[in-house]
């Protein structure tokens, strides 16, 4: 009789990976995610800069032309002096007027201020009654109040300090670069040529970094005329 063969031994697959590969690939793919939610992170940062930037932009642009429209449209007649007393670096007094008529009936003054704690920037308007002559008479309360901006604060320049308004007058045919003394007595306030504003506006979200802010400045020369060497250049001459 044959020998009985014994069983053929099952040859099984040894496909796959082995515990170092896998490691590897673990490892690897962790780094490919990191860097890709890095990138992301900084693109999401990077975006939400310039969009806030943007909203600040836009927002103390309108603010400031705004306010340079009534600056400019202070001169309503000669005897008349557009920035009044009282003046301080964050109060702005004055009177104003728009219209197409060749004289106004009413005049208006204007009180702009910025409250330091909040950050907002307000228009505080006042109607006379009938100007009669050289004489006006102004209510003791605001006819009406307008928040022109918010997020507002001071700028700085080389760590100091800049004034939301600046008053200045000419000396010797020209402007002063010497700002006037605040609060504005009588005599500095009808001397008062020009008005400088700026101001620093954070975005809606109220973030004020310095990558989100915007620093705004601009200047309103209160005269009809070109300043002559030999003229008084008071203001509205």
């Amino acid at each position: 009789m044959s020998p009985v063969a014994a069983p053929a031994a099952t040859l099984q697959a040894e496909h796959g990976f082995t515990l170092v590969e896998m490691l590897v690939a673990m490892v690897t793919g962790m780094v490919v995610i990191l860097a890709t939610l890095s990138v992301l992170d900084i693109s999401i940062s990077q975006s939400s800069r310039i969009t806030e930037r943007t909203d600040a932009d836009q927002r103390g642009r309108l603010a400031m032309e705004k306010i340079l429209l009534e600056l400019h449209s202070s001169c309503i007649a000669d005897p008349f002096t557009p920035v009044q007393p009282e003046s301080t670096e964050t109060n702005l007094r004055f009177i104003s007027q728009t219209g197409a008529n060749a004289s106004f009936t009413t005049v208006t003054m204007h009180e702009i201020k910025l409250n330091t704690a909040t950050g907002k920037l307000t228009d505080a308007s006042y109607v006379s009654s009938p100007v009669e002559g050289t004489t006006m008479t102004f209510p003791s309360t605001p006819t009406r109040t307008e928040t022109i901006l918010t997020g507002v604060s001071s700028s700085k320049l080389e760590g100091k300090t800049v004034p939301v308004f600046s008053y200045y007058k000419y000396a010797g045919g020209n402007l002063s670069s010497t700002e006037e003394t605040t609060p504005l007595i009588k005599t500095d306030a009808e001397a008062t040529a020009e008005v400088t504003v700026a101001f620093t506006v954070a975005p809606s979200s109220e973030r004020t970094t310095a990558d989100r802010t915007v620093d705004f400045t601009n200047t309103a020369v209160l005269r009809y005329d070109p300043a002559s060497a030999g003229g008084s250049n008071t203001p509205c001459a």
